[in-house]
């Protein structure tokens, strides 16, 4: 996937019915048809440092948008300085059923495909909350080119009104491929967590890939966090690259 060195960016909303959808895009500035690709936040909302994402995304000639999909929770905080409170966020998120989530996905999903500089391929990739999220939407959007999963919750361990099943308790409709970026030293996501997602996953026959950055800690791919591991972020960003190149081209009617 090349790079992209001119690129636009704007804000928009997307009418639920009721409410909103906040989201954020940025893309190459041509009206060449691109992939899409679908941006799902940590808890903590769209921020600058998903913003940031992005635009590295975009400058690799893909179309991005960044849903804030916690803001049609009461409890959604005005600013993002506010939705740096951990504790807050998560109330957010857990006011939120799951599968309101995936129908709030499910209009984003179809606006961008109804784009005509789209190519009809487009994915999701997500962060923690969001990389959980990410796999949701792989197991409900049969459309869906591919999935990937940043260190996203295998199992919550809890299950209430709004999140009555763990994200591991889905895949049986799953289409898309996947590709599941973990981190060792993770105390949210165990070893025997990813060992039960990848037998899973091979017995239902699916398509992933799964990789354990052994030194690396829970969000290590953010670079404003603590625990952002360099060697660990750059390898898992040339693997991110490589499988939306794989799975993201354009079919072409082969001749008639």
């Amino acid at each position: 996937m090349g790079s992209t060195a001119t690129l636009r960016e704007r804000n928009f909303k997307l009418d639920l019915n009721p409410g909103s959808l906040p989201v954020f895009c940025a893309e190459p500035d041509t009206d060449t048809r691109l992939p899409g690709l679908i941006l799902i936040h940590e808890i903590f909302g769209v921020n600058e440092h998903i913003r940031d994402l992005a635009r590295k995304f975009a400058e690799h000639g893909l179309r991005v948008y960044a849903p804030d999909l916690l803001a049609r929770s009461d409890l959604f905080p005005a600013t993002e300085a506010e939705r740096e409170n951990l504790d807050v966020m998560r109330q957010a998120w857990m006011s939120i059923e799951d599968s309101q989530i995936m129908a709030d996905l499910d209009v984003l999903f179809t606006h961008i495909q109804s784009q005509l500089n789209i190519n009809g391929k487009t994915g999701s990739m997500g962060f923690c909350m969001g990389g959980a999220i990410s796999l949701l939407l792989g197991c409900h959007e049969p459309k869906l080119a591919y999935v990937i999963d940043f260190y996203g919750r295998i199992r919550y361990g809890f299950t209430s009104k709004t999140k009555p099943k763990d994200p591991i308790d889905y895949l049986v409709p799953l289409k898309a491929p996947v590709l599941g970026l973990f981190a060792g030293k993770d105390e949210l996501i165990t070893a025997e967590h990813i060992e039960e997602f990848s037998q899973r996953l091979q017995q239902l026959e699916k398509s992933y890939q799964l990789k354990v950055y052994e030194n690396a800690s829970h969000a290590f791919f953010n670079d404003r966090r603590p625990h952002y591991d360099r060697e660990a972020s750059e390898d898992a960003l040339q693997l991110v690259l490589a499988f939306i190149k794989k799975n993201s081209k354009e079919e072409r009617p082969g001749p008639m």
